[in-house]
Order: structure tokens, then sequence, then C-alpha cells
């Protein structure tokens, strides 16, 4: 089994327990306490969705599961930029086009959620809980065409006090929003982005993640995901990238993630009484 996955279970199995237990002291020996069960799947921005849910009493539920997020690629143009630049120098070797480059999403996670219903009989409520992801990477950038900026590596390593061009004449990078990419000796210019494993949720929503009833009932939910200040690393030796301030507009969806610390969360899930 995947290790990041056995990662992911073993937090999960340790999120839930601690969060009974809690429930467990606030409600002593409420009759209704983890009496019935629920099984529901659904679709959002977290991906496919399946969790199990249980009641630790009259206005209070819990429920656990995974969001499965298929790999999604989207390819964006990067222009090509000089930095490191303290002379003015025209240096005609630069390509002038973009450089298409592949983002892969990744935000497979976890989740452990406690829902709290203002009142017993109807299904509004207030969630509280965490996302918890096996790896911190959540998206990888790499041009589409292999070994594409070769003629550029070379440009940047015959720059130095005894090579062909002084280093006050600046390097050329990729440049992703506020991150300038360099590319490797091969002609790759590949980073990731990271945020934190354990993302906190704060939202509302319509439905009971215990129904009352058998049969298959409607549960909807709106939130957030702090996911913390994303980090970008370069792909090849794993530093991380300092973002520069210069605003560039080139990554399309990936120089957003690059800057936003949430993660919003819309899920539709049907769900179904178990006993």
């Amino acid at each position: 089994m995947n290790p990041r996955l056995i990662i992911l279970k073993k937090r999960l199995f340790t999120f839930v327990a601690l969060a009974t237990m809690l429930s467990m002291s606030m409600h002593g020996q409420d009759d209704d306490m983890l009496r019935h069960f629920s099984l529901s799947a659904g679709l959002g921005t977290t991906g496919i969705t399946v969790d199990v849910g249980t009641e630790l009493g009259k206005n209070i539920n819990i429920r656990g599961g995974i969001d499965y997020m298929p790999k999604i690629k989207h390819t964006t143009g990067l222009t090509l930029t000089v930095v490191n630049q303290t002379e003015e120098i025209d240096i005609s070797d630069v390509p002038e086009r973009k450089v298409d480059v592949t983002g892969t999403l990744h935000n497979t996670t976890g989740h452990v959620l406690l829902d709290i219903y203002p009142s017993s009989e109807h299904g509004f409520h207030v969630t509280l809980g965490a996302y918890l992801a096996g790896n911190r990477k959540v998206v990888d950038v790499i041009n589409k065409e292999s070994d594409l900026l070769k003629k550029v590596a070379d440009l940047n390593a015959r720059r130095g006090d005894f090579a062909d061009i002084p280093l006050s004449y600046g390097q050329v990078a990729a440049k992703m929003g506020d991150y300038n990419i360099m590319p490797d000796d091969n002609g790759n210019a590949s980073a990731n982005i990271q945020v934190r494993k354990v993302r906190p949720y704060v939202g509302v929503g319509f439905g009971r993640a215990v129904p009352s009833q058998s049969g298959l009932k409607c549960m909807f939910d709106l939130g957030v995901q702090f996911s913390g200040k994303p980090h970008v690393y370069n792909g090849v030796n794993g530093e991380e990238i300092i973002a520069e301030k210069t605003r560039g507009e080139d990554g399309g969806y990936m120089k957003i993630i690059s800057r936003i610390n949430f993660y919003p969360v819309l899920s539709f899930r049907l769900v179904g009484r178990l006993f």
C-alpha cells in the first residue's frame, strides 16, 4: 500500500478517536450517541467524496472519509525573463516567446468534520474540522516539451567572472506569477507548489450527516480550508524559490494557487442511513 495513504489513514483514525472521546466527555451517557451510522458519496471542489457518519448527540454529528481528486492537468504559458540583471543589455540569444508548461493538480485528502446543529429538528449546520493530506505538494509544473530550454540553460551556464558573459548581464528564467523558475542543465524548468498537510476547515451547510429516516437524503456544504501560505520549490534541487513581488501575469491558475492561503469547498452528497 502507498506509504502516504497509510500515513493519511493513521492521521484520520487518530483525529476521529480524539473527536469521539471529546464528544463523549461533553455528552455523558446521551442515548443517541453512536447508535446510528450513515454512508455518503458525492462530488465537489475537493473531488469525489466518500465518508461515514455517526451521531455524537442530538445536535452533533461526526463524519470522516476520503476526498479523491483525479490528477487534473492544465497547459499554460510562462514568459522567459531576465533576472538578477544589473546592466541593461540586450541578450539576443533569449527566445522571444512563451514556454508551454503543464501543471498537474494533486489534492487527494482525508477529512474529519463535526457538524453542529442549532436545532435538532432541522438540517442547517455549522461545520468545524480538518482536511488531512498525505503530501504537502498540490501542483507540479514542468515544460511540456522535454529539454525545450536547453539553449537557455547553456546561455545561463556561460555567465560568470571567467565565462563568456558577465554575471551582471543576468540569467534567463521562466516567470510564473511572482516566481522565477530557472531551467536545469538539461533545459527543463520544473517546480512544485506546497501547502500545509493539516488544513483546518470552517463551513456551513444543509442536511444531516445521519438522517433520521432510511432512504437517500441530500446534503450540501460550503466552506473554506485554510491551507496556509503556499511555498514554491525548484523541482530539480528541492530548494525554495523566493517570490520577487513583481506580479508577473503568467501562469494561469498556477499563478493563483501560488498566492492564495485558502481553498474553497463546495460539495453535494447523497446520504443513506445504514442503521
